[in-house]
Formats: C-alpha cells, sequence, structure tokens
C-alpha cells in the first residue's frame, strides 16, 4: 500500500472512531513527515495534525473538527487509491 493509501486508512480509523486518542494522531503526524513531507497529503493535514488537543480549546484543535478534516481529507484524496 502506498504512503498515502496507508493515510487514508489510518484517516478512515479516526473517522470511524476505533481511535480518536492523542497518541494515534501523533503516530498519524510522524508517518506523514516520515513519508509525504513534500506533497499535497503533507500541506492538507500539517495544521490539524499538529494543533489536534481536544480538551484545551481554541487554538487547538476538538475531535470534532478532526473528523472534518479527515473526512474532507479522504473525499479530497481516495481517490489516490485507486490510481
Amino acid at each position: 500500500m502506498s504512503p498515502t493509501g496507508e493515510t487514508l486508512e489510518m484517516a478512515r480509523k479516526f473517522i470511524s472512531g476505533e481511535d480518536r486518542s492523542t497518541g494515534f494522531i501523533a503516530s498519524m503526524e510522524s508517518f506523514v513527515i516520515e513519508h509525504l513531507l513534500d506533497t499535497e497529503v503533507f500541506e492538507f493535514l500539517a495544521e490539524g495534525i499538529s494543533l489536534y488537543r481536544p480538551w484545551v480549546g481554541p487554538p487547538y484543535w476538538s475531535e470534532k473538527e478532526m473528523i472534518y478534516l479527515m473526512e474532507t481529507f479522504v473525499r479530497e484524496f481516495g481517490h489516490a487509491e485507486e490510481s
């Protein structure tokens, strides 16, 4: 599976509620930095995954904001799995 495909799977796992922990998002961030640093995927996800702190409040991102980001990511980049 491509790095983008793996990232899409991580996004789906978050959306489904299987894992919404900050640790999971931190591992997603590490993966994206390691494998997708100079790509549109990195640019798309970087702000959200670096600011996910669901219990803190602004300027950090809530769980709801992250779900929206992940859903949008899957819509925008899901076609990459088919390529």
